[in-house]
């Protein structure tokens, strides 16, 4: 009898040779809920570059706040819609730390920053049993990691999310340990905080992270960074394929960015606490809230969390301007829901090329999911691995008819065909040029009816 596996016919004896194999399956979006936030913020704290933060993060360990800090109000609101903040974080200070002759350990903050000078060790000897310290970290006056350890080194201190610990050498900790008395305290010192230039930090993180939306919200409404920011995204998805959107704050007059891919937010909100967000604010949430979304549905109407006015309320036809200008404004419903009026982008002039209806966000984020997706399948499935034959061109169609009628099965598209994907060999023998058609759904927005009365 004779088995195995094989990779070529060329079996001698009878037998039944068998290849298991999996089903390649479709990468999950990991783009999807991912916010890439610059929001002007020094906090002193956490990594010079990227840091992820989502709801259930440890904002005071990675920031050097809570959570629930006037200085994470944009993170906050992003994480209102968003499963994930990016954070670039401008820190590229000096650490503070403890350096003393009676200690057995040196102590380095853990991030560069202003923020270490707030961080104390504290180091008592048990009264009833001097075997043992407790050393105590406190940020400002909490603590923060407390450890229990022996003075004959059976128990070592470790690191932890505040400051590193350096140990000495063996013989020197057991002396310094034994002669440790009561409590000390001491303070770390010597941080300082450089931000840096924030713009390389920005396009790095563009260039090199996932995410689907970027914002620049926290920056007041004049900054230059919105309109960086804007040339940022036109270049990731111009030069480097990848269909990324971005949200900023704008001034009710600015008419300069004319682009699909930008959203730009004109007001803000007030909170049921009476907290008035502003623009750049309420930008981070709309940010967050867009990143989540799919081509199956639209932030027109959707109600802003937790808010009672729009901030500031426009009247009907400042909100017609604006709309006309390309802005998404914050108004107030007649049940007193503060809701986005229409889920639009910056978009005004309109071409042959990009028609009026590219002017919807739903729109949008229905042709970049499609084009992202597409350019991953190539990527993953095909490239270098299925022969540019006929054969390997219609499998590549078949992939692609699959996921259109996926996205039609999810009401996203509509009256989608199998004759909408074309595709042919490019003028060279390794090129392929694809022909796809979609027609994205929108939701409803406008209501005209007649009524009769008999």
């Amino acid at each position: 009898m004779a088995g195995g596996i094989w990779k070529n016919q060329n079996k001698k004896r009878p037998g039944a040779y068998i290849n298991t194999v999996g089903v390649p399956q479709d990468k999950p979006d990991t783009t999807a809920g991912r916010v890439l936030m610059v929001n002007g913020v020094d906090y002193g704290w956490g990594t010079n570059g990227v840091i992820e933060l989502a709801s259930d993060s440890d904002f005071k360990a990675l920031i050097g706040v809570a959570q629930t800090d006037a200085k994470a109000i944009t993170i906050r609101e992003a994480l209102k819609g968003a499963v994930t903040v990016l954070l670039v974080n401008a820190n590229a200070g000096t650490k503070a730390a403890i350096t003393d002759d009676a200690l057995p350990w040196t102590f380095n903050a853990k991030y560069a920053g202003v923020r270490g000078n707030n961080i104390t060790v504290s180091i008592l000897k048990d009264p009833t049993d001097t075997t043992k310290l407790t050393v105590t970290t406190l940020l400002d006056t909490v603590t923060v990691d407390e450890q229990v350890i022996s003075t004959d080194g059976a128990t070592a201190l470790t690191s932890n999310d505040y400051v590193d610990v350096v140990t000495g050498d063996a013989a020197t900790v057991s002396t310094k340990l034994a002669a440790l008395a009561g409590k000390t305290t001491y303070k770390l010192t010597g941080g300082t905080s450089d931000k840096g230039d924030v713009t390389e930090l920005l396009a790095d993180a563009m260039e090199t992270r996932e995410y689907s939306v970027a914002t620049t919200a926290g920056y007041s409404v004049d900054s230059e960074l919105h309109a960086l920011l804007a040339n940022l995204v036109k270049r990731m998805r111009d030069d480097e394929g990848y269909k990324v959107t971005g949200v900023v704050p704008a001034l009710v007059t600015d008419t300069k960015y004319n682009d699909e891919a930008i959203t730009t937010v004109v007001n803000g909100v007030t909170l049921m606490d009476g907290t008035v967000l502003e623009a750049t604010t309420a930008a981070a949430y709309i940010a967050g809230a867009s990143s989540a979304m799919d081509g199956s549905g639209s932030l027109t109407y959707a109600i802003y969390p937790n808010a009672q006015d729009a901030t500031p309320r426009l009247s009907n036809t400042a909100i017609i301007d604006n709309l006309q200008k390309g802005h998404l404004v914050f108004s107030v419903k007649r049940d007193g829901d503060v809701v986005v009026e229409e889920d639009i982008n910056s978009l005004t002039l309109f071409t042959a090329d990009k028609p009026s209806y590219f002017a919807k966000n739903q729109v949008v984020r229905t042709m970049d999911e499609i084009a992202n997706t597409v350019q991953t399948t190539f990527e993953d499935q095909f490239i270098g691995k299925v022969n540019n034959n006929t054969t390997g061109r219609d499998l590549f169609k078949s992939a692609l008819i699959t996921y259109m009628t996926d996205l039609q099965n999810a009401n996203i598209i509509q009256n989608f065909v199998e004759d909408d994907v074309m595709i042919t060999a490019g003028d060279d023998k390794d090129s392929i040029v694809v022909d796809l058609g979609a027609q994205p759904n929108e939701a409803m927005e406008k209501l005209y009816m007649t009524l009769t009365v008999k």
